[in-house]
């Protein structure tokens, strides 16, 4: 690998543009221009098993990680062609 993918790997720059953060803690990391919430900042703040993302149902009370999960459930059961 080059050096700046190991740096980004240690968490010296960040994963995502690659800008110098300081040194790592040995997992990447991204600095605070592009962390918006979506990127993965290390174990200590990974949820164990965030669903989020409820059905759009409102008598339906089930919740998906991700959008594309919800849709393919409302299509699956609720939609009625």
């Amino acid at each position: 690998m080059g050096e700046m993918a190991d740096y980004m790997i240690n968490g010296d720059d960040c994963q995502v543009c690659g800008m110098y953060i300081g040194p790592g803690d040995g997992y990447p990391r991204t600095c605070g221009g592009c962390d918006d919430g979506t990127v993965d900042d290390g174990p200590a703040n990974k949820p164990k098993d965030p669903k989020i993302v409820a059905c759009p149902d409102p008598f339906c009370e089930r919740k998906f990680r991700n959008r594309q999960a919800a849709a393919q459930h409302w299509v699956d059961k609720h939609d009625q062609h």
